[in-house]
């Protein structure tokens, strides 16, 4: 188990960058860790999130309500792979001093989270714009930056989705490294 205060420690670990064109808060714009979204994937910007959000001519503060719940939704996302999914995971045991006290652990998995969430987003939305056209119009492209792409059994792209993976099993390994048992008969 772990505490919403865990939670909410992580949700501003990692910022959007700015946007002139709206008022962005600062928890939406910089991040603790001191790394953007853009980071884990050029395309996560705020202006391809808020051209391809649902609402059009969303406003200011709808707009932040909507980051930070992007934000909130990977968060809790990452927790329960890392934790709740866990075989060596303990439901009596509290985990939040772990996630307050080491926050960087969760960061690349957080990232990468909101990462396939954000293009998830450009590639499904019902928006009609240039920046939806743009994302239509590399909708293989951006398919395969997701699920990478195999030929004839050769991995020839890691997508991010991958990538999200491998970082939610390295920071499952630190907090639940396996404990190497030898069950054998004594050889001499």
């Amino acid at each position: 188990m772990y505490s919403e205060s865990s939670i909410l420690s992580l949700v501003d670990r990692i910022g959007f960058g700015d946007y002139q064109l709206i008022n962005i808060d600062d928890s939406n714009i910089r991040g603790a860790s001191g790394r953007l979204f853009s980071f884990y994937h050029k395309l996560i910007t705020v202006n391809n999130l808020y051209e391809t959000v649902e609402e059009v001519n969303m406003r200011d503060n709808d707009f932040n309500s909507y980051l930070t719940q992007l934000k909130t939704d990977s968060v809790k996302a990452i927790l329960a792979d890392i934790f709740n999914k866990n075989r060596l995971y303990q439901t009596e045991v509290d985990y939040s001093d772990i996630i307050i006290n080491q926050p960087e652990l969760f960061d690349d998995a957080i990232g990468y989270s909101l990462a396939i969430s954000g293009i998830q987003q450009m590639i499904s939305t019902t928006r009609i714009n240039s920046t939806v056209r743009k994302a239509e119009g590399a909708y293989q492209a951006m398919k395969i930056e997701l699920e990478g792409l195999k030929v004839d059994g050769i991995v020839r792209s890691v997508g991010i989705k991958s990538d999200l993976k491998k970082s939610i099993r390295n920071t499952s390994d630190i907090i639940f490294p396996d404990h190497i048992i030898v069950d054998s008969k004594q050889v001499w």
